[in-house]
Formats: C-alpha cells, sequence, structure tokens
C-alpha cells in the first residue's frame, strides 16, 4: 500500500521549499525515511534550510530557536500520537487485504495530518517572514531561481526517459515494503506505473506559480497576521486555491495510483504482506519512542 500512494506525496514533499519544506520532515513517519535522526534534530536541519535560504542574522536564529522549541514539544505530544495510531489502523488494513475504502481512508487521513502540520507553523511562519528584509528577500530570490532552474531542467527531460525513472522509483519502494518480488510481479509493477499520468510538468509549474506568490508577499509591508493568513491560503487550504487544472490533474492521479496499489495488494503473497506489516511495525515502534523525547 505504502508504495502505491506515497510516491506522489513523497516526491511533491521533496520539493516543498522555506519553512513548509522544513517542518514536512516532521511527517516522514508517512513514508518510513530515517525517522529517528529527522525527528530529533528537525530544529536544526530547520534552521540550516531557512539560513540556506534567507541567510539568517542573530537576532531571527535566536528568535526562531525559542519558537521552535516549545512548537517541536507540542508536536512530539500532540502530532506523534496521531501518526501512531494511523499506522496502526494502515497495519491492521493491509494485514487483512486492502479495499477501495482502505485506500480513500489513507488519502482523508494523510491530508488531515498535512493540514494539521501546516496549521501548526502558520503563525509562527508569519511572525519570522515579517522580519525578512530587502537583502533576505533578495537572497531568497535568488535560492528559488537556482531551484526553479533544476526544476525546469527536469521537467525538460523527455517524459519517457522521466517516466521510466519513476517506475524503477515505485519498483524500489515495492521491493522495500514487501520483499522478494516475483519477475512477473515486477513487470506488473513496472508496467503499471508507466501508465501513471506525468504530473511533473504541472507540478513544477504550480510549485513555481506558489514560489512568486510567496516573493510578492515578501515584497509588500504585512504584518505577522496577514503574513499568515496568506500562508494559511497557500499551504494550509492550498486545495481550496490551487488552479481547477492541478486539483483535477492530483486526483485523477490519486485514483490510477488507487487502482495500482489495490492490484499490487491483491497479488501479495502471505510472505510479502507479512514482511510489509513487519515494516509498519518497525516504523510504528520509532514513532512510539520519540514520543518520550
Amino acid at each position: 500500500m505504502i508504495s502505491g500512494w506515497t510516491i506522489g506525496e513523497r516526491s511533491g514533499r521533496r520539493r516543498l521549499f522555506c519553512w513548509s519544506w522544513c517542518v514536512a520532515v516532521l511527517l516522514v513517519a508517512l513514508a518510513g525515511c530515517s525517522l529517528t535522526t529527522s525527528y530529533r534534530y528537525a530544529d536544526r536541519i530547520i534552521l540550516w534550510k531557512l539560513d540556506h535560504y534567507f541567510d539568517l542574522n542573530r537576532d531571527q536564529r535566536h528568535d526562531l530557536s525559542q519558537r521552535l522549541t516549545p512548537l517541536l514539544d507540542r508536536h512530539r505530544h500532540e502530532a506523534l500520537p496521531q501518526y501512531e495510531t494511523f499506522l496502526r489502523e494502515i497495519g491492521q488494513r493491509v494485514e487483512r487485504g486492502l479495499t477501495g475504502l482502505d485506500v480513500d481512508w489513507a488519502y482523508a487521513t494523510y491530508d488531515r495530518l498535512r493540514t494539521d502540520l501546516f496549521e501548526r507553523v502558520v503563525v509562527d511562519s508569519g511572525a519570522f517572514l515579517a522580519s525578512v528584509n530587502t537583502r533576505q528577500v533578495h537572497t531568497f530570490e535568488s535560492a528559488l531561481q537556482k531551484d526553479n532552474t533544476k526544476a525546469t531542467r527536469l521537467v525538460q527531460t523527455p517524459a519517457p526517459e522521466r517516466l521510466k525513472e519513476r517506475a524503477q522509483t515505485t519498483l524500489d519502494v515495492a521491493k522495500d515494503w514487501l520483499g522478494l518480488l516475483t519477475k512477473e510481479q515486477q513487470a506488473q509493477i513496472r508496467e503499471w506505473s508507466l501508465t501513471l499520468p506525468d504530473m511533473e510538468p504541472m507540478w513544477v509549474a504550480y510549485q513555481q506559480q506558489r514560489r512568486q506568490e510567496l516573493v510578492t508577499l515578501l515584497h509588500q509591508h504585512r504584518t505577522p497576521e496577514q503574513i499568515a493568513r496568506e500562508l494559511r491560503s497557500m499551504f494550509v487550504y492550498h486545495d481550496q486555491t490551487a488552479p481547477q487544472s492541478y486539483q483535477s490533474a492530483v486526483r485523477h492521479m490519486r485514483e490510477n495510483a488507487k487502482t495500482m496499489t489495490l492490484a499490487i495488494d491483491q497479488r501479495m503473497t502471505p510472505e510479502q504482506r507479512r514482511h510489509a506489516v513487519a515494516k509498519l511495525q518497525r516504523l510504528i515502534d520509532q514513532v512510539h519512542g520519540l514520543q518520550a523525547g
């Protein structure tokens, strides 16, 4: 299941920027990445990334450090238990075999947890961005331009090549979660992945649009509260403000990924199912251990 529905979401999180990109590391529990290390050093990772984009001054670094301590503490005690519950429920559903309703539930729960995460940081983000000066806005623009250049170069790669690479990534994730795959399973997963919509060009265009909106916001004199409202519109309620064409494409991608997920689940061997459940349990144990601090 994880291999089916998180591919698009996870690649999207990798391209989130600024504060949004940084705090997304707190959702690595949903993707099974280097959870323990990333979470324990989340404050350092966030400060490092913000410094990359804005060249923080001493006062900003101190203020952010003061804000991050209670923010991460609340997240540990309030959000991590929700992640653990989510993962436990996924494990139970995978163990008995997935249905379409299970995948719909997973999408809805992921969206809820993502909204909760960004809502937790939007006020502090507004306060920080209100402190950014003109020089730092230019530094931010320069860093984003480099990101945009890299992204544009990627989407200029011929579509068949991009889709082939995505298929290999999907297959690698499936192997990680299911263990050994038969040649038939490998061929099917590769074929299914190749038929998924090519979202990369639209995703890059959407991210560049959001980045430009943020740059425009930073060029204006706004209060922390005003900036927080704009950030909430862009990142918390993005599904209400994104272009209809983008929203339709995301829904189409999710439906296709859902079909692929169910097809993979139906062809899992008992041993592969046990492998997936055991991997989920290890992840649950990590999330549970982090709650103790």
